[in-house]
């Protein structure tokens, strides 16, 4: 509270006098103004609080306190309404007020849910019309009202989306029973869908297919409780009709899994009593199996079982012939996979390879070309194998001062940031999502600057990431933490672009990250293989593996643990930082195997795509930290044998 003087005196006032009296005010009015949004942050995120338990009038009491015009005011709003039933005014009065936001479109979302489940097309219509994407269930309602609208366009669409063994929403259970009206649909795609039932082990929607199939095509009463729970058992039936047939099948498929070999020699007798496509994809269940093991059975199983094949036993069939060194098999076998899967990076590469094996350079060379064009691990690859280098890289683009700028000052993104700052994770990357979407490159990139400016570092990552023609690899490829990184790294002897590719991988530097599993900080450390560590570096047990120091000394002293008892491959480390060093070693082959071969024949999906991510991460940080340039076909080398005595009868099937 300001007093006033009782008396008032004429004093020469000087220019700096006067400079701090202003510096001072507005120091004051700084202050003031930081007190002021300290506190509606605080009844903000009391409010919010407050209506996670229930607390009606307390949120009412906190909520009044965020004013109209507030960055956070929306929320304020949404949670008023959010509970309220889809068809309430307030509801669409809070999407008319707050339009072009992610709350406005999760009440859209609900809208269009509730006019779909009521078939009121026209609302449907309406709200559907302002979405920026739709889920699934509000797809198969989206071609219920194009159905009944008379658009035979969705006809094809709605028996596209049949094609899975998957559970679908509810909403997409009267699409298909009027394609199945219409005769689009017919019992044909009944059987298709349950062999990919079958293979997915998705009993419920297996019974639920049966269960719809006409009388004579059904199985008998105890058919598929026996095909699942004693499939030899099953296998010395002859089964009686096409869904027995299905059934014969699953129980091949459950007996492979577990041992191939014994699959294969029961398939061998019961496979003579179905007709000539199912014995054949009897033996491609088999012998994918198989390749999953890296049994060189399966090289065998695979020519008996041809090429008329679905895509994942096509991919397993290639991989087994590449561990064999049989390249016209890889190029006939990829050359019968679907269209959309021929087109996969990884297929295309090695479709290349198997050309060029086969001295058709020109095409190899043409496709090689094209890869090296874009900035993956595979463009990498397929560049060192022209004779002539391309440059690859094009110029990065620089936001300038005032792009960055512009795009800092968007509600969104101030919204979106300050949701981070009071630690509302999930609503913050929500917002950032919806702030960025339908930006061109160089918004993209100020972005991602804005982003990295804030330290978080993943999205400006996965913001750079998103650019089409414009690319600036310093933010895709950032260095947080370098000091750190480079100093424990030259100190375990490891290459300091590996780790940051590896870093970049597990954690996107986040800090804090906590995987599903219990793997914690920039390296993902697991709680028990941190106990150890500190063991062996005589440290007790109680380090704190979110502290980025910690963390990384850990990570980096466990990564040169690993590729040490490894034979010094950083293939097999990468490879055992995600899966362990057991199965790193069982992949091996018996003989010498090239290291991009056995990188893309891991069983594990996720330690297949894990290793190439962090390996042609690597090759980016070499360049972005100024190293002497290497091939990585160089450091991807040749994978030594698998040591003797190292071979387990147990063998991880993923993928």
């Amino acid at each position: 509270m300001f007093m006033a003087w009782p008396f008032t005196v004429s004093v020469p006032v000087s220019a700096s006098l006067r400079a701090v009296v202003s510096v001072l005010s507005l120091t004051f009015l700084a202050l003031a103004h930081g007190v002021a949004r300290a506190e509606v942050e605080r009844d903000f995120l009391a409010a919010r609080q407050a209506l996670e338990k229930g607390q009606t009038a307390r949120f009412d009491q906190h909520a009044a306190r965020v004013p109209e015009g507030h960055l956070l005011h929306p929320y304020i709003a949404y949670w008023r309404v959010r509970d309220r039933p889809a068809e309430d005014p307030a509801r669409v009065a809070f999407v008319e007020r707050h339009p072009d936001s992610p709350l406005a479109e999760r009440v859209r979302q609900d809208l269009a849910r509730q006019a779909g489940q009521n078939e009121d097309w026209s609302r449907f219509r309406h709200w559907v019309g302002q979405l920026a994407r739709l889920d699934l269930e509000l797809r198969c309602f989206s071609l219920r009202e194009r159905l009944a609208a008379g658009g035979r366009e969705a006809v094809g669409e709605g028996v596209e989306l049949y094609r899975t063994g998957r559970d679908l929403p509810g909403s997409c259970g009267p699409l298909f029973n009027r394609l199945f009206e219409l005769g689009a649909l017919v019992d044909e795609h009944r059987f298709a869908r349950l062999r990919l039932a079958l293979a997915e082990d998705n009993a419920r929607l297996a019974r639920e297919l049966i269960a719809d199939l006409p009388q004579a095509e059904r199985p008998r009463a105890d058919a598929f409780r026996l095909a699942q729970d004693k499939p030899e058992s099953w296998l010395a039936r002859s089964p009686e009709n096409r869904a027995e047939r299905e059934l014969t099948l699953f129980a091949l498929d459950r007996i492979a899994r577990n041992d191939p070999l014994r699959a294969a020699s029961l398939w061998r007798e019961a496979g003579q009593r179905l007709g000539e496509a199912e014995r054949r994809h009897g033996w491609g269940i088999v012998a994918m199996h198989a390749g999953r093991r890296h049994m060189p059975q399966a090289v065998d199983w695979f020519q008996q079982a041809g090429n008329d094949l679905p895509d994942a036993q096509l991919a397993w069939k290639v991989r087994a012939m590449l561990r064999a060194g049989r390249w016209p098999e890889v190029y006939h076998a990829i050359l019968a996979m679907s269209a959309e899967e021929q087109n996969a990076t990884t297929w295309r590469y090695w479709r290349a390879r198997a050309l060029k094996a086969m001295n058709a350079r020109v095409q190899a060379n043409a496709l090689f070309a094209e890869l090296s064009r874009g900035h993956d691990y595979y463009a990498f690859l397929a560049g060192e194998e022209l004779p002539v280098r391309l440059e690859t890289r094009p110029p990065e683009h620089r936001p300038s001062v005032d792009e960055v700028r512009a795009i800092a000052e968007r509600p969104s993104i101030r919204r979106a940031l300050l949701l981070r700052r009071l630690g509302m994770g999930a609503e913050a990357n929500g917002e950032w999502q919806w702030a960025i979407a339908g930006f061109d490159d160089p918004s993209l990139l100020a972005a991602a600057e804005v982003a990295r400016r804030e330290g978080w570092y993943d999205r400006a990552i996965a913001t750079a990431e998103r650019t089409r023609d414009l690319h600036n690899f310093d933010l895709r490829f950032l260095t947080p933490y370098r000091d750190l990184a480079e100093a424990y790294s030259r100190g375990n002897g490891l290459d300091p672009a590996w780790v940051y590719g590896l870093m970049r991988q597990e954690s996107r530097f986040i800090e804090h990250a906590r995987s599903r599993v219990g793997a914690t900080g920039l390296m993902q450390i697991m709680p028990a293989t941190a106990k150890w560590i500190a063991r062996q570096l005589g440290l007790g047990d109680q380090a704190q593996m979110s502290h980025p120091e910690t963390n990384i000394r850990f990570g980096t002293w466990y990564l040169k643990h690993v590729q040490d008892s490894l034979g010094g491959s950083p293939v097999l480390a990468t490879a055992a930082y995600n899966a362990g060093p057991g199965r790193a070693r069982r992949w091996q082959a018996e003989t010498p195997l090239e290291g991009a071969i056995y990188v893309d024949t891991i069983p594990f999906v996720e330690t297949r795509d894990y290793v190439r991510k962090v390996l042609g991460n690597a090759m980016h940080y070499r360049q972005r930290m100024g190293q002497e340039p290497i091939r990585l076909t160089d450091k991807l080398g040749m994978i030594p044998p698998r040591p003797a005595g190292r071979v387990t009868a147990e063998m991880d099937a993923s993928g």
